[in-house]
């Protein structure tokens, strides 16, 4: 099932071939630019290719660190990540928070969150 428009597609197809060993490689510099809100350990972005099928708002939960797993989260990550769903809950803005196993991630050491307000 198609997430996104098969414009976003090709876009995001041409960014991936662009960079060399672009599935395991993560920048966070590129990050700081789309920054909507900043807590200790996490940053809610903006998505530069977002799932324009589905939502119409779609920003990325993401981690100040680079790691691949919710395993790998030290404790104050993990924690501050629990208090950040109860936050979402309580502003009632986001539909939803997805998050891909690596089989479905474009990068795989880049851990990221999908913050999903559907289409009506």
């Amino acid at each position: 099932m198609a997430l996104r428009s098969q414009k976003l597609i090709d876009a995001y197809k041409a960014e991936q071939t662009a960079h060399e060993d672009f599935r395991m490689v993560k920048d966070l510099s590129e990050d700081h630019e789309r920054v909507i809100r900043s807590f200790e350990h996490w940053n809610i972005i903006e998505n530069l290719y977002p799932y324009d099928l589905i939502a119409k708002e779609h920003h990325m939960l993401v981690p100040k660190r680079v790691f691949g797993k919710m395993s790998e989260c030290t404790r104050d990550e993990w924690n501050e990540y629990k208090y950040l769903l109860n936050l979402f809950e309580e502003e009632d803005h986001y539909d939803a928070i997805l998050e891909n196993f690596s089989k479905g991630r474009s990068i795989i050491r880049h851990l990221h969150l999908h913050l999903l307000v559907y289409k009506d």
